[in-house]
């Protein structure tokens, strides 16, 4: 049993990126394995995928590479069996990474599927299905230092409307990666107190739930 706990745990945010790379393919797979001619990226490696035609579930989101071979790697923890046909799109490379040092706790958060009633005159209690799974979010809690520079290119991106790569990694190894816009952090503070701040992230497609590197 491995249960994460609330110490020893960074959370980082993608500074800069490399050249993104052109992907020709995903297959419908469990995991998806995706096509670059001579891509040269490392196992471990996290960006985003922009997708200009098919599988629409991907672009925007955050990946991860897995399984490298010459031209191909494994979309990692990504089960892309139902998704549409991949056509053409990019998976851009993070290059460095700023750590969100002054972070308190997150909060994955969201994902509860919507409630369907398929009550019938013959039935004499309610029925219900679940229907699509809702969007997932992050919260996450912090000491407000406003001019760090995480916390300066968070407040950038969400008065910008634009994404932002988060990748958390537990003491064990594990992480967690994910990509979305943050809302703009808060601000509180009471007498005695350190000042606090709260920001939420709205994830492109779902939060990667990763093994140790």
């Amino acid at each position: 049993m491995s249960v994460p706990k609330g110490r020893n745990v960074r959370v980082e945010i993608a500074a800069t990126f490399s050249t993104a790379k052109t992907v020709t393919g995903v297959t419908k797979a469990s995991p998806g394995v995706a096509t670059s001619t001579a891509h040269g990226l490392a196992e471990g490696t996290i960006g985003y995928w922009t997708v200009t035609a098919g599988m629409t579930e991907l672009d925007g989101m955050a990946g991860s590479v897995d399984a490298t071979a010459t031209n191909t790697w494994n979309v990692e923890a990504v089960d892309t069996t139902n998704f549409t046909t991949f056509t053409a799109g990019t998976f851009t490379p993070v290059a460095t990474w700023v750590t969100l040092s002054p972070a308190t706790g997150y909060d994955l958060a969201g994902g509860d599927a919507d409630e369907i009633d398929v009550t019938t005159l013959l039935d004499n209690i309610h029925k219900v299905d679940f229907g699509l799974l809702g969007a997932e979010t992050v919260n996450f809690n912090q000491l407000s230092d406003t001019q760090a520079v995480a916390a300066l290119q968070i407040e950038a991106a969400a008065r910008a409307g634009t994404d932002v790569t988060f990748r958390i990694t537990l003491p064990n190894g594990e992480r967690r990666v994910f990509r979305g816009v943050p809302s703009l952090p808060g601000e509180s503070l009471a007498l005695s107190q350190a000042a606090n701040s709260s920001f939420k992230v709205a994830v492109k497609g779902r939060v990667l739930r990763l093994p140790v590197a």
